[in-house]
């Protein structure tokens, strides 16, 4: 059976989409029948804009938390971040965290509106959404925003923080009308349950249900001994009631013996059907510090890591991020063409405040955040070095044009050929017809001796083959 592509964006995030070949024949001649060569899948590290989207420079921020939620909202950018207050010589308390709100109508230029729902100091003037009284004093910890389109339009905005009741850990929910004045769910959405990191949940519509990713414990036993930090994963038609989040992503016998996977940061890949990413914040206890790592699922249950090491490093002595990285939640479009992700350096390291060592003192860590940003699906590629190729399963789509988000070196070019299900070329759409693409664009459309009009195919088992020099292939999409 054809692979069903439709008019869905297509990425690289494994092989799925690329035929492996036949291999050797045996007993005969070796056969290099539609065997991929010269390819690879390539993971693109983002660039860093070290600009501040939010410092503290209100009352109640002494301290911005690395753990926050940005995404889009009908023309409007929102982000969600996590600020504490404490008097002088104090540190910050988990369970007296706040979740303040800034929005951008331009993406470069935030604001923190006043909202009016929290008493501050004997005022309500300021940009808390939620913690305090209103979250009836279980505080704001590791806590994300969501916008739940499956939900009634009073509770169309949603809340998932850590908190505790009667000396028990659990999760607690709350609900809003339009993601300022919200409302808390009394009883804990998971009794008995430590996530003590930032928890993302969302509704994913193809499950019709509520997906949500933890923090989990491997042979953590409290009083006991600490185990290791790793990812768990539960799913429930009910946002107000969770089963037990189960394990999903562990350190694994490649990585070192002192590692944790301390957040998840997952997201789904904007625009693509099934295509899901995480950010975590690798934790190495021996150096103390935190990193962003990727990792990629067709189906956010099953992951992989299609690098080995950090996408996003800690900073070098003197750069104020030598403490490590987070990433926050959630990739928006804050720049044309290009697709950013919230994330949070430190200088000081995850244990730094509890056992100084005798280092000098610290200087201020009021925290901020920033962010870092690739080209639209700019995560990985399709990519050919020096000279490469490979081509489709057969597949079958709708629309008429294929478009393709790809760029090339100098004197580098991609050309696509049009094949029949059986691997016959398609007289006029073969190589030599392509019109090469040079250059850098985000949609493409092929072409093969000027035309590009597909629709005379679309349904029909086809192969797409394709022939690269010094390229990359980002994505590609019939429409």
């Amino acid at each position: 059976m054809p692979y069903d592509i439709q008019n869905h964006k297509q990425v690289f995030v494994d092989w799925e989409l690329i035929e492996p070949g036949y291999g050797v024949a045996c007993g005969g001649r070796p056969t290099s029948w539609e065997m991929p060569y010269g390819v690879k899948l390539a993971v693109h590290a983002p660039r860093i804009d070290r600009q501040p989207l939010v410092t503290t420079d209100r009352p109640w921020e002494s301290f911005i938390n690395v753990y926050s939620t940005l995404f889009e909202d009908e023309g409007r950018f929102r982000l969600y971040y996590e600020c504490h207050y404490h008097g002088p010589q104090k540190h910050p308390e988990d369970l007296a965290a706040m979740m303040a709100y800034a929005e951008s109508g331009d993406g470069v230029h935030w604001v923190k509106p006043t909202i009016g729902s929290i008493n501050f100091h004997g005022s309500t003037e300021n940009n808390i959404a939620y913690g305090r009284e209103l979250a009836l004093g279980r505080g704001a910890h590791g806590g994300t925003a969501f916008k739940d389109p499956s939900a009634p339009p009073d509770q169309r905005y949603k809340i998932i923080t850590l908190g505790r009741l009667n000396g028990v850990d659990c999760m607690f929910g709350a609900v809003s009308p339009d993601g300022l004045r919200w409302t808390a769910i009394e009883k804990p959405l998971l009794t008995n349950y430590m996530s003590d990191t930032q928890t993302v949940m969302r509704f994913d519509e193809q499950k019709g249900k509520y997906v949500g990713y933890f923090r989990g414990w491997e042979g953590y036993e409290r009083g006991k001994w600490h185990g290791r930090r790793i990812i768990s994963y539960g799913e429930t038609e009910d946002f107000g009631a969770w089963p037990v989040p189960q394990p999903m992503v562990a350190p694994d016998a490649a990585d070192n013996p002192d590692t944790d996977i301390y957040t998840n940061s997952y997201t789904p890949w904007p625009g693509a059907t099934g295509v899901h990413l995480m950010f975590p914040a690798f934790y190495e206890r021996s150096k103390d510090t935190l990193e962003v790592h990727l990792m990629t699922s067709r189906d956010g249950v099953r992951w992989q890591r299609p690098l080995r090491a950090p996408l996003i490093a800690g900073g070098e002595p003197g750069t104020n991020w030598e403490g490590g990285v987070y990433a926050g939640c959630g990739l928006a479009e804050l720049h044309p063409g290009e697709w950013s992700l919230p994330i949070g350096p430190k200088w000081h390291t995850h244990n730094q405040g509890h056992f100084m060592e005798g280092r000098p003192a610290n200087p201020p860590d009021d925290g901020y955040l920033c962010r870092a940003y690739w080209r639209q699906d700019g995560f990985m590629s399709l990519e050919a070095e020096t000279e490469g190729g490979c081509t489709t399963i057969p597949i079958t789509f709708s629309s008429s044009r294929l478009v393709l988000n790809a760029w090339t070196r100098f004197g580098g070019e991609i050309r696509v050929e049009l094949a029949e299900g059986n691997g016959e070329p398609l007289p006029g759409h073969t190589f030599a017809d392509c019109d090469p693409f040079s250059g850098d664009s985000l949609q493409h459309p092929v072409s093969w001796q000027g035309q590009s009009n597909l629709a005379a195919w679309a349904g029909k088992p086809m192969r797409l083959r394709f022939r690269l020099r010094r390229a990359r292939i980002y994505a590609l999409q019939f429409v």
